[in-house]
């Protein structure tokens, strides 16, 4: 295996290096000699036996501006799945043999998949593998696999990898017979894809309540499918409204308002000269989908069930510590077990989502309360509207007509 003279190999390291013909020795196996081609992670980043030329520049020359093929798309097309694999399939084109950058052009691709409303679409991501040259970074021996060949590549694919389970993208079988031509079956690409296989389907099917895939654009239906997931009771009813078929509506917007009949009955008994408040807005994620809703809440009376009740399992706590043996146990209440609505800090009695989220259309959500609910016409309503991220801040009254007052 050694050509030439010992006198003619230079020590790199643990390594022992001869110029010219890119043959390495392991320190630590002896007289082993492994041609260090197998090794390398690219012809360009080669710098051992480079007689004398800047290797690092040659390979920026080599890189072309990747982002103009998407440009140019851009300013012929419209932004969609069509466009961007027409912006792939220049590229491959172009660079049909020596596929120069490559590596390059999947990073820009990746960066410009959300402008082109692509990044969840499974044939998109196997377009991407199709950029990689087929058979030239295949591990062929145990050196290889161990050693990362062409490191730079399968960083890259695994990046692909990375960003397809960040977006929920399940990968299938032709991926892996994708990734095996490009990179072979023992890859550290292929081990990133065989885990997303085994972990990934088995978590899509976890949620006991599942949303559509893809989730609708349409805001009335997210804002029911919000509602429907935040509100535990089943006989909860989700009804839309439109602001604009009230009298005096300022602003025309939807409506969506979630109450169950129980919540309607202890609308129906709280005290007339008690207020209630709409609280909010609140964030609420469906996925990458970010929601405000507001809630309609009563104070909890000092003597209510949930009070009773920890004043029980304290009892409770009490008795395990000292259980009377020889005397009489103490007398306890019985009392009606709270629903889900009525919690701790107050009884919830109906939860909104608005096109806008302003005041004005969460005074019209009140007036469609009012219609199934006539005893909420008796009750005064305290507007406390808040921004999630600063807090709370006082907001000039625009509506002098009204007696609730409104902070945000």
């Amino acid at each position: 295996m050694m050509h030439g003279k010992m006198n003619s190999w230079k020590a790199v390291g643990n390594f022992t290096v001869r110029t010219g013909f890119y043959y390495l020795r392991v320190a630590s196996i002896g007289q082993c000699w492994v041609p260090i081609t197998q090794l390398h992670t690219s012809k360009t980043r080669l710098l051992i036996g480079g007689k004398g030329k800047d290797y690092g520049k040659e390979e920026k020359k080599l890189i072309v501006t990747q982002e103009q093929y998407f440009d140019d798309v851009k300013e012929k097309r419209k932004l969609n799945k069509k466009s961007f694999q027409e912006a792939i399939s220049k590229y491959i084109y172009r660079e049909s043999k020596l596929r120069r950058g490559h590596v390059e052009f999947i990073n820009a691709a990746m960066a410009r998949m959300d402008e082109f409303g692509v990044s969840k679409d499974l044939e998109v991501y196997k377009a991407l593998f199709h950029v990689f040259p087929k058979g030239r970074m295949v591990s062929k021996n145990l050196w290889q696999i161990e050693m990362r060949h062409f490191p730079k590549q399968q960083d890259c694919g695994i990046d692909i990898l990375v960003k397809m389970e960040k977006n929920s993208v399940i990968p299938d079988d032709d991926l892996g017979h994708l990734i095996v031509s490009i990179f072979g079956i023992r890859s550290h690409v292929m081990r990133r894809y065989q885990r997303m296989m085994y972990w990934m389907p088995k978590f899509k099917n976890l949620n006991p309540y599942p949303m559509p895939i893809p989730l609708p654009e349409n805001l009335r239906e997210l804002a029911c499918i919000a509602l429907r997931r935040m509100c535990p009771d089943y006989e909860n009813k989700v009804d839309i409204y439109e602001a604009g078929d009230l009298e005096n509506a300022i602003d025309k917007t939807f409506v969506a308002s979630a109450q169950s009949p129980k919540q309607k009955e202890l609308l129906g008994h709280h005290p007339p000269g008690t207020a209630l408040f709409v609280e909010g807005g609140y964030f609420v994620w469906l996925r990458d989908k970010c929601l405000t809703y507001f809630m309609l809440r009563g104070d909890t009376p000092e003597n209510h069930a949930v009070r009773q009740q920890q004043e029980t399992s304290k009892e409770d706590e009490e008795l395990l510590e000292s259980v009377p043996y020889f005397e009489e146990k103490p007398a306890s209440s019985i009392v009606t077990r709270p629903s889900v609505h009525e919690q701790e800090d107050g009884i919830i009695m109906a939860l909104s989502i608005t096109g806008t989220s302003s005041k004005d259309s969460l005074v019209s959500w009140i007036k469609f309360l009012e219609k199934s609910n006539p005893h909420l016409a008796d009750i005064p309503v305290v507007f406390k509207l808040r921004s999630p991220d600063v807090g709370l801040a006082p907001v000039d009254d625009t509506n002098k007509g009204e007696s609730s007052v409104a902070t945000r």
